[in-house]
């Protein structure tokens, strides 16, 4: 009896949910989770290293300073000193009325806000502390293939719970044990998971969605990221836990997503090609398919597994070695990695990370600009969800291009404004021309939430046959991360060094980009995992006597009968 068409059921709702709750949304989480309590953090940071030098200080936070304690300040200095300190320290200050003022220093201020961000040692420790997130992320991304493969696509994702649930501990206790290096530890972990689970969490969407949806399915993985990066940057509004004695609760919250993802889980099934075609097991994988679809119809998806098992059987598991040098995977293997550098060097994180000195350089007030952030947030989320029906119905190649097309030219749009802003005959605009950075910031983030943000993980999922799938995933998620670390380090002397002309550098890498991906991606909409690598296979067959595609034809033969409910 033929298939029936599947569909969304409600095994397959529950465990694309837990899914991307689980591992998406949380690598999307720590993305923005450090920026909007920087300045706290830094600021506690500054207060334990002086504690730590025996100076003790307490935080204002009206005026974002630290204070010397009475005690300390009282048994330090001498009678005579703290007599003198308590009057005023004068500094010469701005010209005023009787061409002098000065600027009353409280007696007791250890640091303000300028100096604290002034201090190159907690700046250092700061950067550190971000950076140690993308540096255990390529740690992951490297080891997410074999833990694909050894453990299985659900099961890793359960074990790796406890590393995040770990790292939700770590996060939450450095105010009470007065140590930075407990924040330190948890984003190790959390970098660890994250370069772990977007592997893991993009294999098991592509191999439990049914081929018509696929698309649709794979776009929740970004779509959840984008919802992880939002609900961080309102969880760390003021109003909320942005303030000094709350923001540990930004990284503890990391433990609850997990806790959920490790109650619920188990009761997922397993990725049925995982289980026919890496584990040989065809009873599970039939109970697995079943309950994914909600019926008894799978006979020709269960025939398609076989095949792709039958090729499978004779190859063993791919070292990136034998990745790198089977012909038949060398352009694949270029797609998926290019797809992840272009998408890292587009400029999103920059946008993302850097848009508060964006709009601070276009004069847009600075009570203003925390919820501008928000807003590009919420942009993101709700070009995400747009881009999940999209992704169905016009296919993964026009997604990818127009978009991109928009991304180039608001990154054109801006830099021309961002060097108007700089020119005193447009003083008078300054107001309309920060308005447009605004926009084409925002239209910049639709963008790339329609086309590069999601495709290219789904992409990187089905290019490949089974074999090569997870070692390809992990090596392509690599370029992700070691593109993400480069552009976090370089990109400030970027800026520093060419200014509003930064973003002609992401301009170049779009268009090149876009002309890659005219000539080399195929599109991948309703095709099975074979018949997409047989259109790889193809445009290399055709200029070698056709004989790939001869090759394979009659075990494609069963894949072609057309379904009938």
């Amino acid at each position: 009896m033929a298939d029936q068409e599947s569909g969304m059921t409600l095994w397959l709702f529950f465990s694309i949910s837990i899914c991307v709750f689980g591992n998406s949304f949380l690598y999307g989480y720590n993305i923005g989770a450090v920026n909007s309590p920087a300045r706290l953090i830094k600021a506690f940071y500054s207060q334990v290293y002086l504690a730590r030098q025996g100076i003790e200080t307490v935080y204002n936070p009206l005026e974002k300073s630290l204070y010397y304690t009475e005690k300390y300040f009282n048994t330090t200095r001498t009678d005579s000193e703290v007599s003198t300190a308590r009057v005023a320290t004068l500094t010469p200050g701005l010209l005023d009325n009787a061409n002098m003022t000065t600027t009353i220093r409280p007696a007791l201020l250890a640091r303000n806000e300028e100096e604290i961000e002034a201090d190159n040692f907690i700046e250092i420790m700061w950067s550190l502390t971000v950076a140690l997130f993308v540096f255990f992320g390529m740690i992951g991304a490297f080891s997410s293939g074999r833990i694909a493969d050894y453990f299985g696509r659900k099961r890793g994702m359960v074990l790796i719970t406890f590393i995040q649930i770990l790292a939700g501990i770590f996060g939450g206790i450095p105010t009470f044990a007065k140590a930075p290096e407990c924040l330190m530890v948890s984003r190790v972990l959390v970098g660890l998971h994250s370069g772990i689970n977007i592997s893991l969490a993009a294999l098991y969407l592509a191999e439990i969605a049914p081929t018509k949806i696929r698309g649709a399915v794979g776009t929740c993985h970004q779509l959840f990221i984008t919802v992880g990066i939002l609900f961080s940057m309102v969880l760390g509004l003021p109003e909320l836990a942005g303030r000094w004695s709350t923001w540990p609760i930004v990284f503890a919250f990391n433990a609850v997503p997990s806790i959920i993802c490790l109650i619920f889980f188990p009761f997922c099934p397993e990725s049925p090609r995982f289980l026919l075609i890496k584990k040989n097991d065809e009873a599970g994988a039939r109970q697995a398919l079943k309950k994914l679809r909600g019926h008894d119809f799978i006979n020709d998806e269960m025939e398609e597994m076989r095949i792709e098992a039958r090729k499978a059987s004779a190859v063993k598991n791919f070292s990136l070695k034998e990745l790198l040098t089977t012909p038949d995977l060398k352009l694949p293997v270029i797609i998926a990695c290019f797809l992840q550098v272009a998408q890292q060097w587009s400029g999103i994180n920059a946008a993302m990370s850097y848009s508060s000195f964006i709009f601070s350089q276009a004069n847009v007030p600075s009570a203003t600009i925390p919820y501008v952030i928000v807003g590009q947030g919420a942009i993101n989320v709700i070009s995400s969800i747009f881009a999940v029906p999209l992704m169905e119905k016009l296919g993964r190649r026009p997604l990818l291009i127009f978009p991109m097309g928009v991304m180039v030219v608001s990154f054109i749009v801006l830099t021309v404004c961002l060097n108007l802003l700089q020119l005193d005959a447009f003083s008078e605009q300054k107001m309309t021309l920060a308005i447009v950075c605004i926009i084409v910031v925002h239209t910049y983030v639709i963008g790339f939430a329609l086309g590069l943000g999601p495709i290219p993980f789904l992409i990187g999922g089905e290019i490949f046959r089974q074999a090569p799938r997870a070692a390809a995933m992990s090596l392509s998620l690599a370029f992700n991360w070691v593109c993400n670390f480069i552009l976090m380090l370089t990109f400030r002397f970027i800026q520093k060094g060419i200014g509003a002309y930064t973003y002609l550098i992401f301009i170049v890498i779009l268009v090149i980009a876009i002309i890659f991906i005219v000539i080399f991606v195929p599109e991948t909409k309703n095709k099975t995992f074979d018949e997409i690598a047989q259109s790889i296979a193809f445009g290399r067959a055709s200029r070698s006597g056709g004989l790939a595609v001869q090759r394979d034809e009659e075990e494609m033969k069963p894949m072609r009968r057309k379904s009938k409910d």
